[in-house]
């Protein structure tokens, strides 16, 4: 039984699972929700970072996996991933590939962009 209400619709878990699928050896897009599924709706585990945003939005880090995730206050996944900080990137032409994609961050590590996208709203 499903412990969030799991993504918006079925296109996005699709879209999601192409991007961030292979981050966990997901074999579809049903293995992939479930996995975020327990990772946000679980209770937290001690060694898990967790803020909460103004409006209610929960974001978790596991600093020993570089897993991230984040639901909103009603209950829906709306991201599941292993950030990359760009700076960890080579070579050089595959990082600008990357950041202009958005698919990595700017920040050294993934605890300081987690800090960083907490304090956002």
């Amino acid at each position: 039984m499903p412990l969030t209400s799991g993504f918006f619709d079925p296109k996005e878990r699709e879209r999601h699972f192409i991007s961030h699928g292979s981050d966990f050896g997901a074999l579809d897009a049903a293995e992939y929700e479930q996995m975020a599924d327990a990772f946000l709706g679980e209770p937290k585990p001690p060694h898990v970072t967790e803020c909460v945003r103004k409006l209610g939005d929960v974001l978790r880090f596991d600093p020993a996996t570089d897993t991230f995730g984040v639901l909103d206050a009603g209950g829906l996944i709306r991201t599941f991933f292993k950030p990359v900080p760009c700076s960890s990137v080579v070579p050089e032409s595959k990082r600008l590939a990357l950041r202009e994609a958005g698919r990595c961050h700017r920040h050294p590590n993934n605890l300081l962009y987690f800090k960083s996208v907490c304090a956002r709203w």
